[in-house]
């Protein structure tokens, strides 16, 4: 059911001011969607807000004023302006009329329905004012007694002589508050605009199950604290559809001789609950989320057919229930994570670990398991589009009509995350990464003017769209503004130029800033930036490989150069050495860190930025790509309480990646950890870490020696580089403390040889080593364009793999596509060679043997594999190539 415009504009307020979060918002929508009715009233009824907390919302932000009905004396002529009919159907009490102008007092003042038909009613016109509903209604039966209705005194006015309502007195009786915390909970109830109960329970002077045993004894009720234990059947669940046990917050619970039996919250809908069901009501309080968990139970349903009938016209309620109580309670929709378990993305265990997490932390459960890296945003995406019905889009597969992209704004789209994707007949196909969006649906069909018709794409998908689409520029425009802003510049002599000035807001800008963000779009890991002898040559790297982009002009060299430079905080003037820098890139979406590093080349400075993962993007260990033989053995090394643990490779074979994920794994908060990094590359949170300064005399081996008298239990050194920074490393090792460390080295067997190199004693390299680990990056194949293959001859022999070998396996190649760029492969992976340091290596390295000895010993007694080894495992089961595993390894 859509929302009206008075809701949406409740909506923007109370999360805009802070009253209700995302998430909860984000609930009652649903239920409001389910149900009708007004906004307010659903956040009400499930405790979420308070109704003075949305009254004091809406004065503050719109100076819509709340009135106290209860010593309010309405004008006579006031009265008689309104109907009471119409009064009693809008929810609205006159009170005052001056100058023509009739003052009335709404339960929701924010509907624009109320106020026109106030208008015709009265001919007057109408000045809003906010009452609470209660007040409105003994009002209504007070001063309209053609309406025949019983006033209810409110319960602020049945307060005793101290000022405590019948709900205190009751709370003194029982002993459970002093008459002074009741006193200091009334001054802070009046203040903050909440109820007395909830200020009871929020100051913790009243658990929730005592607050609702005084609520039932109030109210004459008993109290169901054990809501587990009622099992209805089907029979009494028919007398009630899901959408009138959300409104009313009420579950039928038995069939007695004095009639029905009902589980509610809220005792005053006593009469709203007779008249639906047609019979007596015995009332059974019980917490909210206590009838929330059994509504969700008993009604499971989010849309069900009859239902929908009901809503319709088309069946009564009556023949529904007839039909609920005899229809098997089959075809339902599942809940996600039973749909996630079916997809096969994750497990019962998982599912039940992130419930758990979800029931103490709060949040969704779909959040949760994102969050804890057990389901990609693409799986998220897939589970939520089975389990609601909707089209699931792949962005490569379906790409956007880019007209069609274009026909929301572009606050619009990065507000609610939804992107435009197709026209179908007169309506809209939008994608979204949550179709269940009410505000956006209904922003989106008043922008639009059509029916929207959401289907659901991963949230990383959608904001790379609304980057394509909005973020970039016309980049020939741009190259034309280049050339011509270059000229310009080329005019003046080169000594007279002022390059930083007007690069604020020339083309020059927005071209650096496009390729930054095209960068990021393609998952590039590096942007090379050089200019050859006829124009300015722009590259990525992406899954390893270098790809041309369109060039620039020649003549920009100098201008983009020097904005790259300002960027990073360097020295645009200094041409003839090279520099190193810090980017921090934001734009739109795109928040990310960039490394500098500028060159000057025969046709000028070529400049290279290397785009850095955030921390929360660096994989968990399960991601790394361990083979089933490597993982639990590099677990048990990582887990060990000393030792050093040697990540060797050439420059981007990962060792960064690998070494950070291993810091995530074992850094834990009763952990003292350090790093020491040339520089600091990734920012994680709960690590201390340091940067090497040359300059000022911070060394690797400086920063350790420091290290070690902070009390460490783990130190990271970014790189050991020297002799003296290996021999504190080993006696860091040797004395208690686990120390990561990248080495680049060839293999695993090297890296020993390397610290011999470097003066650190066979014995001491022995007893200090827990574990070395050589790795290699490889591209995977693209899951969507792979298909079978037969292995190349000459790459088999080049791999002293034999043709019987591969005999029965899953070799995969890659045809190329739009989503691998034509490469047929997508993504990288590791390949690793893990040695082990055991007691046969022990003794071969205390005896000073050579890498290609330590290399038999490893393999023949301790049960390491190559790199190759393990490459070619992996391209036998399709992941990789055999192709690729050449390419990186040597033996």
């Amino acid at each position: 059911m859509a929302l009206s415009i008075g809701d949406r504009r409740l909506g923007a307020i109370l999360l805009e001011q802070g009253y209700v979060s995302d998430t909860d918002l984000q609930k009652a929508l649903v239920r409001h969607a389910e149900v009708g009715g007004r906004l307010a009233d659903i956040l009400i009824d499930s405790g979420q807000v308070a109704e003075k907390r949305i009254a004091r919302a809406i004065e503050e932000s719109l100076g819509i004023p709340l009135v106290n009905l209860l010593v309010v004396i309405p004008e006579a002529q006031a009265l008689a302006a309104v109907r009471a009919q119409t009064a009693m159907q809008m929810q609205a009490f006159p009170f005052a009329l001056e100058n023509g102008t009739l003052r009335v007092a709404l339960v929701d003042p924010l509907s624009n329905a109320a106020i026109e038909a106030l208008e015709d009613d009265s001919g007057l016109e109408i000045e809003p004012y906010q009452a609470l509903r209660e007040h409105v209604q003994w009002s209504l039966a007070t001063y309209y007694p053609e309406l025949g209705l019983t006033p209810v005194t409110p319960a602020e006015a049945s307060e005793d002589r101290r000022g405590f309502s019948s709900f205190g007195q009751i709370v003194l009786g029982k002993g459970l508050l002093t008459e002074a915390q009741l006193q200091e909970a009334v001054e802070a109830q009046q203040q903050s605009g909440e109820g007395l109960e909830a200020v009871l329970v929020a100051r913790g002077l009243l658990t929730e199950d005592q607050l609702y045993e005084v609520l039932a004894e109030q109210a004459g009720v008993p109290y169901l604290s054990v809501p587990g234990s009622v099992h209805p059947g089907e029979d009494v669940l028919g007398s009630m559809l899901r959408a009138d046990a959300l409104r009313l917050s009420a579950v039928p619970l038995e069939e007695t001789p004095q009639g029905l039996s009902v589980a509610a919250s809220d005792p005053r809908r006593r009469e709203d609950i007779e008249a639906l069901v047609g019979q007596p009501v015995n009332l059974v309080l019980a917490k909210p989320r206590d009838v929330e968990a059994l509504i969700e139970r008993y009604y499971p349903q989010r849309v069900r057919l009859g239902e929908q009938m009901v809503q319709q016209g088309t069946l009564t309620r009556a023949q529904l229930r007839e039909a609920l109580q005899v229809q098997a309670r089959g075809g339902k929709v599942k809940p996600l994570g039973e749909v996630i378990v079916e997809l096969g993305f994750s497990t019962v265990d998982e599912i039940d670990t992130a419930l758990r997490k979800q029931n103490t932390g709060g949040g969704r459960l779909e959040d949760t398991l994102v969050q804890s890296g057990k389901l990609s945003q693409e799986m998220l995406a897939r589970s939520l589009a089975t389990q609601l019905g909707y089209e699931y889009l792949d962005p490569v597969q379906n790409p956007p009509d880019a007209q069609v992209a274009l026909l929301i704004p572009e606050a619009t789209a990065r507000r609610y995350v939804v992107v435009p994707v197709r026209m179908q007949g007169s309506s809209l196909v939008v994608a979204m990464k949550d179709p269940r969006n009410v505000f956006a649906l209904d922003d989106l069909k008043l922008l639009t003017g059509r029916d929207i018709v959401p289907a659901v794409m991963s949230e990383k998908d959608i904001v790379r769209l609304i980057e394509r689409y909005f973020g970039s520029k016309d980049m020939a425009n741009l190259n034309q503004r280049l050339v011509a802003e270059s000229k310009s510049r080329e005019a003046q002599k080169e000594a007279e130029i002022d390059l930083s000035a007007g690069l604020d807001d020339n083309a020059v800008v927005r071209v650096v800033d496009n390729l930054i963000r095209e960068a990021a779009l393609q998952e590039a890991s590096d942007i090379h930036i050089e200019p050859t002898q006829t124009s300015l040559r722009v590259r990525y790297r992406v899954d390893g490989a270098l790809r041309e982009q369109p060039e620039l002009p020649k003549g920009s060299a100098q201008s983009v150069l020097a904005r790259i430079k300002i960027m990073g905080n360097l020295d645009i003037a200094e041409r003839r050495i090279p520099q190193d820098g810090r980017v921090r890139f934001r734009k739109g979406s795109i928040d990310m860190d960039l490394r500098l590093s500028t060159l000057p080349t025969v046709y000028g400075e070529k400049a290279v930025m290397r785009l850095l993962q955030k921390a929360e993007n660096i994989p968990e260990v399960e991601q790394l790509g361990f083979s089933g033989h490597n993982f639990q053995r590099y677990l048990d090394v990582i887990d060990r309480p000393n030792g050093i643990f040697l990540v060797t490779g050439p420059t981007g074979s990962g060792k960064s990646f690998t070494s950070f994920s291993t810091l995530k794994r074992i850094a834990k908060p009763e952990k003292n950890t350090s790093t020491i990094e040339d520089p600091i590359e990734y920012e994680i949170p709960g690590i201390v870490q340091s940067q090497v300064n040359m300059a000022a005399g911070m060394t690797f081996a400086r920063a350790l020696r420091a290290f070690l008298r902070q009390d460490p239990d783990i130190i990271f050194v970014g790189e050991i580089r020297d002799a003296e920074t290996a021999k504190i490393a080993t006696e860091a090792a040797l004395t208690g403390h686990l120390v990561l460390a990248t080495l680049h080295t060839n293999d695993a067997p090297g890296a020993i040889t390397r610290l011999e190199e470097m003066g650190v004693e066979h014995f001491n390299i022995a007893a200090s080593v827990a574990g070395v680990l050589a790795q290699r990056l490889v591209r995977r194949v693209c899951t969507e364009c792979k298909q079978p293959t037969n292995a190349d001859p000459e790459v088999l022999r080049r791999l002293g793999v034999n043709e019987a070998e591969v005999r029965g396996a899953t070799l995969m190649r890659g045809s190329g596509c739009a989503r691998c760029g034509g490469t047929g492969y997508k993504g990288r992976m590791g390949i690793h060679e893990l040695m082990v340091i055991d007691e046969p290596l022990r003794r071969a390295i205390g005896a000073g043997k050579t890498a290609a000895d330590l290399r038999d010993v490893a393999i023949g007694e301790s049960n390491m594999r190559s790199l190759r080894q393990d490459g070619i495992e992996k391209a036998l089961t399709g992941i990789t190539t055999l192709e690729e595993v050449l390419a990186v390894t040597s033996s």
